[in-house]
């Protein structure tokens, strides 16, 4: 394409993104993330990388690798949902959790953004990734100018903060690049004091570590990790709620107590009783959802521990009882 057309197909992708509810859009190109092959590789070796995370290094930081033909990475960034906060001594569940899959509402708006694009004529062949694919994510936002990595990890949006979720629409054709912005958190360390696992502000990045990880873990946590958990069901937004890129968002959110938000709290003693139907019903539809019901009693279990919730003796007792203690919490009585 020559550079009109180029131009043509920047303005109108982010005239027609930002119609479908897209915060931020930019455009990269598709050429590996410099220096980021490095740091993916010291974290693996270092045992400092979740399972989650790929070990295949050049997979995860060149897109040609995935696909040979691509020429243009367009990074997207969605906004989660305003949440109801959690009431005192409730199981805590990070906004990225809560509502419907934000892996299925992305796939089925960046649907809906292809589509548009091909009605309106576009000339080659395309493919996404939402969370679940082999790229960085984050290295191609901050490369496409969307945002900036701050120090707790989390895509900076400027004007917006990082309560969003990305994805990448990878092009076979040209589209002139936008200019990344730099890092904006200047001497801030608000973050890094918050941080549960005391992780932040050090490299590189312990994700392993990371309470948002250790709930969706079904490795057997040692006590010190039990009680980093505090009340979290799933997930971990405590650096994030502090950020002052995030304030403006969060006094939204706190004005707009509408009955449709969804709720980031749980009663405990119910998390921990969740029935297989229960469950699917309140879970199954969530981004939770993947990791199954175990886990999430699990972490309930824990929750009660840490906040010693009058409810969890009899409990025990009950189920001591009946033995009907669900495997993975009989390995911390």
């Amino acid at each position: 394409m020559d550079s009109d057309e180029q131009l043509h197909w920047k303005i109108n992708i982010k005239k027609w993104g930002c119609e479908l509810g897209f915060v931020a859009i930019g455009f990269t190109s598709a050429e590996p993330v410099d220096g980021l092959d490095q740091l993916l590789q010291a974290r693996i070796d270092r045992g400092l990388a979740t399972p989650f995370e790929g070990k295949e290094v050049k997979q995860r930081i060149d897109p040609k690798a995935g696909w040979q033909d691509c020429q243009t990475i367009t990074a997207l960034a969605y906004p989660l949902p305003y949440t109801l906060p959690p009431q005192e001594g409730e199981g805590v569940i990070a906004r990225s959790a809560v509502g419907e899959d934000y892996h299925r509402v992305l796939r089925q708006t960046l649907n809906r953004l292809v589509d548009i694009m091909r009605t309106n004529g576009w000339p080659g062949n395309l493919r996404w990734q939402v969370d679940t694919g082999p790229l960085v994510e984050r290295a191609f936002a901050v490369r496409a100018g969307i945002g900036w990595i701050g120090r707790n990890q989390q895509l900076i949006i400027p004007g917006y903060g990082s309560f969003v979720v990305l994805a990448l629409l990878l092009l076979d054709r040209e589209i002139a690049s936008d200019r990344s912005i730099s890092d904006q958190c200047g001497v801030c360390q608000s973050c890094v004091e918050v941080c549960p696992a005391h992780i932040i502000g050090k490299e590189p990045f312990a994700s392993k570590d990371c309470v948002s990880y250790l709930t969706q873990s079904k490795e057997t946590l040692s006590p010190e990790e039990c009680k980093r958990l505090g009340t979290g069901i799933f997930g971990c937004d405590s650096c994030q709620d502090v950020c002052p890129h995030n304030q403006k968002r969060l006094k939204e959110e706190q004005t707009d107590l509408s009955p449709f938000s969804h709720r980031r709290g749980v009663d405990l003693l119910e998390t921990l009783n969740l029935s297989k139907r229960e469950f699917q019903e309140r879970f199954q539809v969530t981004a939770a959802g993947w990791r199954g019901k175990a886990v999430l009693q699990r972490n309930a279990y824990l929750a009660m521990q840490n906040v010693q919730d009058c409810r969890l003796k009899p409990w025990l007792s009950e189920h001591k009882k009946d033995k009907s203690i669900p495997p993975i919490i009989s390995s911390y009585l």
